[in-house]
């Protein structure tokens, strides 16, 4: 589940919980991007820079001092400490650090907070930090504070190894990246590269901090840290069950190997079935290749808050002939996943997007407090601004029944939370709306208009949901027809009123042409 917030909602939602009337710290950085102004002005109003930031210009690699320093600050926001007392009744007890290099009072600090890896009496403060130092030090001041940060050995496999560098994050680092990706906090350095080796520039480790403190202060790390639950397991024939821990949704991973240190063959995401024992039957993928697999299962709610995990995978033997594969060669599970199909939420969540934002709202959102609409220069600009976010929906298979598949496609990282309670939304909805095809970032060239090019568009099975002239002539697609084909979106049904209801338009409302395949959060 990767979440990004938009810099002016995060700015206001975090300074209005931090600030309480405490002055401004006035720090701040030389030449910083465009984008980043508003963040770099929040944070800054949000006390979390270190003075010796000021004045440095922001694309400056910052040291390790630096670091130590913008995780102290982390620490005192999340743990509602002011900052100054906080050292000055900590002064003592510092002076046990046992770095010799350094005297630095954040340095000291970072030690005595258990913020530092480092065993023996160097540290190094002058050198530049790397992006994965930061990040650790970030995660464990998160830790430290009583922030309910928590990742599984799942997801760190499931989301390191889907980088190209994944295998080469330190092993100690490896929660803390993993954390910073789910939560959207970062997307890597481009061109599937988490870039942890790399020295981080004073702009990023500042954006970074801010993002983990609103990541806590907005609610999606709440205080009051608990260690998830255990979840047992066990292997049959034809499926994987577990006991229920409460959940909303969870998440099953298969492996080849035994333990975490590859990526997961194959992923699948289902609700919920009632409190009791869970089960997923073995999807296609896995029942077709016999031998040894295993497995292993995660617990979220709805928030995507880790509840419980079933730790180590579990061994899973694959005969051919257990297999249950009906004759269009689908898998049907042999219970509905959902009892009762409801929607999650009449109201919209804090944080996402809803219908009455403002056309200037929604371009801040994107593009960052005070910039105007425009296009991204180029693929490699527009790419950067992706995630990946995996749903559930349902499909149909030969024989008419309904089953639950999970699709992955890009969206803009500003919208991936959205995006991902829209079709939670539309997967529990009474219609149980099937989807056989998605599509959300495409670059389209540098000329293009598209919001596709954006991330902010998505088209849901566009061969039954033509793109066409008002005298109904197809452009893309085949046809649109609501009624007698299923994979056709109703204009007064669950899909069209959920989009709507998060402030994206419809394609089929038109007027120079339809697009009944398409929503977009822009409207064009």
């Amino acid at each position: 589940m990767n979440r990004k917030i938009a810099g002016c909602a995060a700015a206001a939602l975090l300074c209005t919980s931090l600030l309480c009337g405490a002055p401004a710290s006035a720090v701040s950085l030389k030449q910083p991007s465009v984008q980043s102004e508003s963040l770099l002005q929040a944070a800054d109003a949000a006390l979390l820079l270190p003075q010796s930031l000021d004045g440095q210009t922001a694309s400056q690699t910052i040291t390790r001092v630096q670091m130590c320093g913008l995780a102290v600050r982390l620490y005192a926001s999340l743990s509602d400490l002011e900052y100054d007392s906080m050292m000055q009744q900590s002064a003592a007890p510092r002076m046990a650090c046992p770095f010799a290099d350094t005297q630095d009072a954040d340095v000291q600090q970072a030690w005595l907070l258990g913020l530092t890896e480092e065993k023996g009496t160097a540290f190094a403060p002058n050198d530049a930090a790397t992006r994965q130092q930061l990040i650790a030090m970030l995660y464990r001041a998160m830790q430290q504070s009583g922030s309910e940060v928590s990742v599984s050995p799942n997801e760190i496999a499931e989301t390191l190894y889907s980088f190209a560098d994944g295998g080469a994050i330190a092993p100690e680092v490896r929660a803390g990246m993993t954390y910073f990706v789910r939560e959207g906090l970062t997307s890597g350095t481009g061109s599937r590269q988490l870039g942890g080796v790399y020295p981080i520039s004073a702009e990023q480790a500042v954006i970074l901090t801010y993002r983990a403190a609103a990541a806590v202060h907005t609610g999606r790390g709440a205080s009051g840290a608990q260690q998830p639950g255990a979840i047992a397991t066990h292997s049959g024939t034809g499926a994987v069950t577990w006991t229920g821990c409460g959940a909303d949704y969870y998440r099953v991973s298969f492996y080849r190997t035994a333990d975490f240190s590859a990526a997961p063959v194959l992923t699948e995401q289902m609700s919920a079935a009632g409190s009791g024992a869970q089960e997923l039957a073995l999807p296609q993928k896995i029942a077709e290749q016999t031998g040894t697999w295993y497995w292993s299962v995660d617990g979220f709610d709805c928030a995507g808050k880790l509840l419980a995990s079933s730790g180590q995978p579990t061994e899973l033997t694959v005969e051919k002939q257990t297999a249950q594969i009906n004759e269009g060669g689908l898998y049907i599970p042999s219970e509905p996943l959902v009892e009762e199909p409801d929607v999650i939420a009449q109201t919209v969540p804090e944080g996402l997007t809803n219908s009455r934002e403002s056309y200037s709202e929604k371009v801040a959102r994107i593009f960052g407090e005070g910039a105007g609409y425009h296009k991204y220069a180029n693929s490699a600009e527009a790419a950067s601004h992706q995630v990946t976010i995996a749903v559930p929906v349902w499909d149909i298979a030969s024989d008419g029944s309904k089953y639950t598949r999970v699709m992955r496609f890009e969206i803009h990282e500003a919208l991936a939370a959205t995006v991902q309670q829209i079709f939670a939304e539309i997967y529990v909805g009474g219609e149980q709306f099937p989807i056989c095809s998605l599509g959300g970032y495409c670059w389209r060239g540098d000329g293009s208009s598209s919001e596709h090019c954006l991330g902010t568009a998505i088209d849901i099975n566009p061969s039954q949901n033509y793109m066409c002239t008002n005298s109904g002539r197809a452009l893309t697609g085949s046809h649109w027809t609501p009624g007698s084909d299923p994979y056709s979106i109703p204009a007064d049904g669950d899909v069209v009123r959920i989009f709507a209801k998060y402030g994206f338009g419809w394609g089929g409302t038109w007027s120079s042409k339809k697009d009944y395949m398409h929503f977009s959060y822009f409207g064009t």
